[in-house]
């Protein structure tokens, strides 16, 4: 535990640090679904920085066009532009890095396991930033695109449903049960039992009842 508790803030700091890179595959994976899989919505989805916060940024330029009177009293189209931010769904890569180097391992299989780690956490970040953008358009971005996402065959409550998913459940229960399924054995030594069986005192308990 106190290994854990030293490696965690030197992990989340290099992956502040470095976050740009450490989004790259989500950010450019979302952007691929979102134009493929919901053409008529998005126009193009862009990764970048944001220049206001430095932090990394999902720019989504959407189809839904909008007007505008401007002060001379003319009339301005546009397009509505979204945006989103990949590193809030990323803070799991960190947390399993961090476990995962307190973990006591071969130098290669520990190699193994980040690997391992950091390919199924971005996958799980890839679906948090679809979510979230859909989330963005269909349900907080007005009348205009609430509409376009109905067209699109857009449940609202679907879209709700995977957004709370990639926001709450994933970032959390992906690291630890990811450390969890690649350390059995370690838990089997740690705990005196086979992983998964429950305590002595709870076996005895459920067969005298």
């Amino acid at each position: 535990m106190l290994r854990a508790l030293g490696w965690l803030p030197l992990c989340f700091f290099l992956w502040w640090w470095v976050s740009s890179l450490a989004v790259w595959l989500p950010s450019h994976l979302a952007a691929k679904i979102l134009t493929w899989g919901w053409p008529s919505l998005f126009t193009s989805v862009t990764a970048g920085i944001d220049a206001a916060s430095g932090k990394p940024i999902l720019s989504l330029l959407t189809a839904v066009a909008v007007s505008e009177i401007g002060p001379d009293g003319r009339e301005a189209v546009g397009f509505v532009e979204l945006a989103v931010y990949p590193l809030i769904y990323g803070y799991s890569l960190p947390l399993f890095f961090g476990l995962a180097l307190a973990t006591p391992l071969e130098e290669e299989r520990r190699w193994g396991h980040m690997a391992i780690g950091a390919l199924v956490i971005w996958l799980a970040q890839t679906f948090g930033l679809v979510a979230d953008a859909l989330k963005t358009f269909a349900l907080s971005s007005g009348a205009q695109t609430a509409a376009a996402a109905k067209a699109a065959g857009l449940s609202p409550d679907l879209v709700a449903l995977c957004y709370q998913f990639g926001y709450l459940i994933l970032p959390t229960v992906v690291p630890a049960a990811l450390w969890l399924a690649l350390n059995q054995s370690f838990i089997e030594a740690l705990t005196g039992r086979k992983f998964g069986e429950p305590a002595s005192g709870d076996a005895g308990r459920t067969r005298t009842q």
